[in-house]
């Protein structure tokens, strides 16, 4: 006949084998009991925090908010669920003077539990190692927001930062311009070059604009060989010697292929956010339009719109844009 203490030992057997840790807290955040873990690649055995609390463990922002957790699913008797990152530096002890081996992301599930422990109400706590899962989450988000060949963002992403821009323009009366540009006769390169080299021109261009950013500032690709350029917290004027910075270092600066050295230019038109703007269509079509204008006036310039002003700009006699190397 097994005994209550074989049959106690057989089920925290079964627990300690599961993939998951799983503790047991009390209502004042005291480890009561610790089980599983087999597979969260924590490194260490966390049986030795039973009988210690949070705080004894942890920095107290993080045990306080943990500690919060328990005692809100202990109170209103409803599932709790966080996601949580450990790291080296998160834990004041830990057994055996062991650190995290590294950033280890989880899931806890803390459900209340009809036990009580020296007059104090309980609550089960599941610890998922989610790690491989967050920065797949990560990645594909990532992917969904960014150009796939220049690394900035897609024009989804972008006109969302673009109208949080507006917003903030409305609200706090934060100032922000906005710059558009295009490359300047790209067509004849993947006519002449094909499109590969092609691609290449545009990540030249990408890079020299995107290394003359500030880190507050933001690029976006519109559409083939169209991008944007978010500035906040900028005035137009401001926002002009920026352009005309990014177009002569660009103007300055050949794109280099395996078998060609290649004179790209690119054409700016600049736009601020204005009272009337709600969306980002009005902003956009502004920036378009001086754009339009910096090419209608012979390309490689930049343009502010402003339909009160009429500027004169100087056009740039195109030579030659392609040398073939080693001729």
């Amino acid at each position: 006949m097994v005994s209550d203490e074989q049959v106690l030992a057989r089920y925290f057997s079964v627990l300690d084998t599961l993939p998951d840790h799983v503790f047991v807290f009390s209502e004042s955040g005291e480890y009561l009991d610790v089980y599983g873990g087999a597979e969260n690649a924590t490194g260490f055995d966390c049986k030795p925090f039973i009988g210690r609390r949070l705080h004894d463990v942890m920095p107290q922002e993080l045990a306080d908010g943990f500690l919060a957790h328990i005692v809100n699913a202990i109170r209103t008797q409803e599932t709790q669920y966080l996601k949580y990152k450990f790291e080296e530096g998160r834990m004041i002890e830990l057994p055996n003077g062991l650190v995290l081996p590294k950033e280890l992301w989880f899931e806890g599930v803390i459900k209340s539990l009809p036990i009580d422990q020296n007059g104090q109400r309980s609550a089960l706590w599941i610890a998922k190692n989610i790690t491989t899962q967050h920065y797949l989450e990560m990645e594909l988000k990532h992917l969904s927001e960014v150009d796939e060949l220049t690394g900035v963002y897609n024009r989804r992403s972008f006109t969302k930062l673009l109208q949080a821009a507006i917003d903030r323009f409305h609200d706090q009366e934060e100032p922000c311009a906005l710059i558009l540009f295009d490359i300047d006769n790209f067509k004849r390169v993947n006519d002449t070059l094909g499109h590969n080299v092609g691609d290449e021109v545009i990540r030249h261009v990408v890079n020299v604009f995107r290394a003359g950013l500030g880190p507050s500032m933001s690029m976006g690709r519109i559409g083939g060989e169209e991008f944007a350029i978010l500035a906040p917290q900028m005035q137009v004027s401001e926002a002009l010697a920026l352009s005309e910075a990014l177009r002569t270092t660009l103007f300055n600066t050949s794109c280099e292929t395996d078998l060609y050295e290649i004179h790209v230019t690119a054409s700016l038109g600049i736009a601020e956010v204005c009272r009337d703007d709600g969306n980002t269509l009005g902003l956009l079509s502004r920036a378009d339009e001086a754009m339009y204008e910096s090419k209608k006036r012979g390309r490689n310039q930049s343009r502010v719109f402003k339909p009160s002003v009429k500027e004169e700009w100087a056009e740039v006699v195109e030579t030659s844009w392609i040398k073939v190397k080693g001729l």
